[in-house]
This record gives structure tokens, C-alpha cells and sequence, in this order.
């Protein structure tokens, strides 16, 4: 292992760990056709050079063509040219608290509710989140309290607006 190997792991695990949805290390085997350990050993920058593997690692998580050996080089996993096509207009404006909730929570589930007939009556956007790696009892209490929460968001939608704007 040199620097440019564990850097290029470090950067392809931070990307598998902010991918949503998120992927596990034995998911990204199975869809690499690899055992977990080589997976493992990918993201502690166990290895030698640059490889398929490694490449075919980069492209499941969203990396450009050329973007494990750019990292591995030292440069960033776009290249500036396709940066330059990236405007900001892209992104979306999430304010920072909420931003940082995604990222660092995992998100068990998410709904759109309408709060009127017509298009331009509004949405409000659930998403319900848990801590990541909670035991299936902590995921199981979370969506029995979502379901009560969800009941209640979903009959705002039913009353009149002008009745919940009121109150």
C-alpha cells in the first residue's frame, strides 16, 4: 500500500458510504461479481495499481470514465473540463441542516404528500431517517411512529387549506 492507493480507497468508500440509496460493502461485491474482502481491501488501498476491478468499483459508484486513475494521480474524481459543463443551477438549494441530516442518517423511507387537488396547492416531502446502522427493532419502532406521524400529514391534505392556513 502507498499514499495514492489508500487515498483512492479512502475517496471510493466515502463515495459508497454518501450514496442513496446506500450501498453496503457485500452489495458492492455481489454487483461486482467479487468477495467482500476484495472490496474491503479496495477502500483500505490494499492493492497495487489501478485495475479493472478498481475501475469497474469506481464506475458502479457514479465515477466518470478516467476518474479512479485521476484520483490515484492526486486530482479530483471530475476533471476540470467536466466541472466546468457542472453548473451550480444543478444543485439542488437544500438549506445546510438539512443537507447535513441526509448525509449523515440513513433514510428508511420517503413520501410526497399533495396538500390540495391541484398542482399548485403545495407538497410537503417526508423523508424518515435513522440512525445508520440500527438494529431492525430501532428500524421497526421508527416506522411504527412514522405510521401514526404519516396518518396525520396525509389528513392535512383532506381538510381545506384555507382551514389549515387559518389555524
Amino acid at each position: 500500500m502507498d499514499e495514492t492507493t489508500k487515498r483512492l480507497g479512502a475517496e471510493l468508500q466515502a463515495s459508497r458510504e454518501r450514496r442513496r440509496p446506500r450501498l453496503t460493502q457485500p452489495e458492492a461485491a455481489q454487483l461486482l461479481g467479487v468477495g467482500r474482502s476484495t472490496v474491503q481491501n479496495i477502500e483500505r488501498g490494499a492493492f497495487v495499481k489501478v485495475n479493472r476491478t478498481v475501475r469497474e468499483y469506481a464506475a458502479l459508484l457514479g465515477w466518470p470514465e478516467g476518474a479512479a486513475e485521476r484520483v490515484a494521480a492526486g486530482g479530483p474524481v471530475e476533471d476540470d473540463a467536466a466541472e466546468r459543463e457542472t453548473t451550480h443551477a444543478d444543485a439542488l438549494p437544500l438549506p445546510p441542516a438539512v443537507e447535513y441530516e441526509l448525509r449523515t442518517n440513513e433514510t428508511l423511507d420517503s413520501t410526497v404528500i399533495s396538500l390540495g387537488p391541484d398542482e399548485d396547492d403545495g407538497h410537503v416531502i417526508v423523508v424518515l431517517q435513522g440512525r445508520k446502522g440500527a438494529t431492525p427493532e430501532e428500524v421497526a419502532r421508527i416506522a411504527e411512529r412514522y405510521r401514526k406521524a404519516r396518518r396525520y400529514l396525509q389528513g392535512l391534505a383532506t381538510t381545506d387549506t384555507d382551514e389549515v392556513a387559518d389555524s
